[in-house]
C-alpha cells in the first residue's frame, strides 16, 4: 500500500509541475464540468434512446450509469472514504473550482461514469452498426481525457482514475449485457417480428 501511495504522490505532483498551463486548464476544467455527475453521458443516452435503431444502445448506458452511482457513489466511496489530493494537501494551488471538501476521491466517478457510458457505447454500436463504432472508440478516448482531467485539476489520485477505468469497462460490459437481455425480452414479449432482437435486422418473412 505504501508502494502505491508513493507512486501516487510522485504522479500527481509530476502532472502539477510538468502539464499546467493557462491554456490546457480552461479545456481541463470544461470536460470535467460537463462530465460532472454523468451529465453528458445521460444526455447522449436519452438522445440514443428517442431512436428506434439505438435504443438499446442508450438503454445500455443509462443502466451503466445507474450501476456507476450503486457501486461507486453509494458502495465505494462512503466505505473507502479517501480524502481528496487538495484535501490531503491544501497547500497546493488550485487551477479551477474543487468538489465539496466533504466528498471522497475513490473511485472518481468521473472516470468510473464515463468509461462505463463509452463501453457500452462502443459495443452497442458494435454489435447494431459496426460502421458507427468509431464514435464508441472516440468516447473511449475522451474518457482517458476526462480521467487525466481530474488528477489536472488535483481532485483525485492516478490510482483513483486507474481503478474508475477498470471498474467502468467491466460495468460498461455487464450493463450492455443487462440491456439486450432486457431488450430480447421486451421484443419478445410484444411478439415484435419487424426486426431481429437488439440487432434491428429485418427478419425474413
Amino acid at each position: 500500500m505504501e508502494i502505491i501511495l508513493q507512486l501516487d504522490y510522485n504522479l500527481i505532483f509530476w502532472v502539477q509541475e510538468h502539464c499546467i498551463s493557462s491554456i490546457l486548464t480552461p479545456f481541463m476544467s470544461f470536460i470535467s464540468t460537463i462530465t460532472s455527475s454523468g451529465a453528458l453521458w445521460i444526455i447522449i443516452s436519452i438522445l440514443l434512446m428517442l431512436q428506434k435503431k439505438y435504443r438499446v444502445v442508450g438503454l445500455g448506458m443509462f443502466i451503466s450509469l445507474v450501476l456507476v452511482f450503486i457501486i461507486g457513489d453509494q458502495g465505494l466511496k462512503p466505505h473507502v472514504a479517501r480524502l481528496r489530493p487538495f484535501v490531503d494537501f491544501p497547500n497546493v494551488p488550485l487551477v479551477a473550482t474543487p468538489p465539496a471538501a466533504t466528498s471522497y476521491s475513490f473511485p472518481s466517478g468521473h472516470s468510473f461514469g464515463s468509461f462505463a457510458s463509452a463501453m457500452a457505447l462502443y459495443l452497442g454500436l458494435s454489435q447494431i452498426n459496426p460502421n458507427k463504432r468509431f464514435w464508441g472508440i472516440i468516447a473511449l478516448m475522451g474518457s482517458v481525457v476526462v480521467a487525466f482531467s481530474r488528477v489536472y485539476l488535483f481532485v483525485h489520485y492516478p490510482s483513483d482514475v486507474i481503478t474508475g477505468m477498470v471498474l467502468g469497462l467491466i460495468v460498461g460490459y455487464v450493463a450492455w449485457k443487462i440491456a439486450v437481455y432486457c431488450w430480447t425480452w421486451w421484443i419478445n414479449r410484444k411478439c415484435e417480428i419487424e426486426y431481429e432482437p437488439y440487432t434491428f435486422k429485418r427478419k425474413d418473412k
